[in-house]
């Protein structure tokens, strides 16, 4: 590494040509300041960079907490989105910047990442990992937008920070969006910002983007601000039409990844439990990012929280592995038997056989 490399205000002008140094997120960021939305203030430390601690004293004099992201030259790509795969720190004092900023280089380096490059096609070369730094702010909402094509895509928002969202701790709220209208949702009216749909604001903000675009967005007391803008890497399947209400031998959730399988589910409650047995259709309360390695063995996946643009729901997706998210708590209790599951991510439905 560099030893006193200076740290960098984002702006618009950077672009692909700049992915090596300061990474795909804060390429993805750029793109979003030529459209011209808020994004946040965003400082980056570059690739091999090891920041002065007088850089990181004249950030941090910006702020008193701080947002430490990854942006690593693998990430946000057109072939893989690495979703989830390395770590961030939020609601960092300004006093921690410089652990935080090593702790997020470091993440490069997991079992998780490996686990996912193994599994991926697309894989590339290993990571270089720039690290972002922006002003921490606790949101009101947070939400994601993953689109279908012009005019169409998902809204999925919870209340409060983007973590459980992203994660799949919760099943959010969700709209879809077709034509530039809001065609259902979960809640009787749509998520506004100011009077305007905000999936309206990500049906414009596509548009400019000129492609599908996976979003991410924060609606704070004083607005949108847009936080991460990815290419999509694998297709969004379109719901499809299900009757309300579960059966005794068949669950719905959300069809979060498309695709069928037929295996014995195994119900467990952390990445390292040592009854795992690759093959099986893996049944958990939530996956995080450690639980790359056994998705990347399983059948399928089948999760009680969650929705459609979580990071496990898009890591499925290009693993292709079938992926129904959201059953609810006891839904996955009684798919936990042993009995063999049916999982047909297209429908999101688990039967059990």
């Amino acid at each position: 590494m560099s030893a006193g490399a200076p740290v960098r205000r984002l702006t618009a002008a950077a672009g692909d040509g700049d992915r090596a140094t300061l990474g795909g997120k804060a390429v993805g960021l750029a793109a979003l300041l030529r459209a011209g939305v808020r994004v946040p203030d965003t400082w980056v430390v570059p690739v091999g960079a090891e920041p002065a601690a007088a850089d990181l004293a004249t950030v941090a004099a910006h702020a008193p907490r701080w947002a430490v992201r990854s942006s690593a030259t693998v990430e946000d790509g057109t072939g893989l989105s690495y979703a989830g795969m390395f770590r961030s720190e939020l609601d960092v004092p300004a006093a921690g910047l410089a652990a935080a900023v090593a702790a997020v280089r470091d993440s490069a380096r997991s079992q998780r990442v490996a686990a996912y490059r193994a599994r991926s096609a697309a894989a590339g070369p290993e990571a270089g990992m720039a690290v972002l730094l922006q002003p921490f702010r606790t949101p009101v909402r947070s939400g994601l937008w993953l689109g279908r094509g012009p005019g169409r895509g998902r809204l999925e928002w919870t209340d409060g920070s983007g973590e459980a969202l992203v994660s799949g701790a919760v099943t959010p709220a969700w709209e879809e969006w077709a034509d530039g209208s809001r065609t259902a949702g979960s809640a009787p009216t749509a998520l506004s910002d100011a009077g305007r749909p905000v999936g309206a604001a990500c049906v414009a903000l596509q548009e400019r983007l000129g492609r599908p675009a996976d979003l991410e967005f924060a609606l704070l007391d004083d607005g949108l601000v847009w936080l991460q803008f990815r290419p999509m890497t694998a297709e969004l399947g379109t719901p499809s039409e299900r009757p309300a209400g579960d059966g005794a031998d068949l669950v719905r959730g959300t069809a979060a990844a498309a695709g069928r399988a037929t295996a014995r589910g195994l119900r467990l409650d952390h990445a390292d439990d040592p009854r795992w047995e690759p093959g099986a259709v893996l049944l958990a309360e939530r996956t995080d990012p450690d639980w790359v390695p056994l998705m990347a063995e399983a059948a399928a996946l089948v999760t009680a929280e969650g929705g459609m643009l979580c990071h496990a729901a898009i890591v499925a997706r290009e693993l292709g592995v079938p992926c129904v998210t959201g059953v609810g708590a006891d839904a996955l209790a009684r798919l936990a038997s042993g009995r063999p599951l049916e999982v047909d991510g297209t429908a999101g439905t688990v039967a059990v056989r």
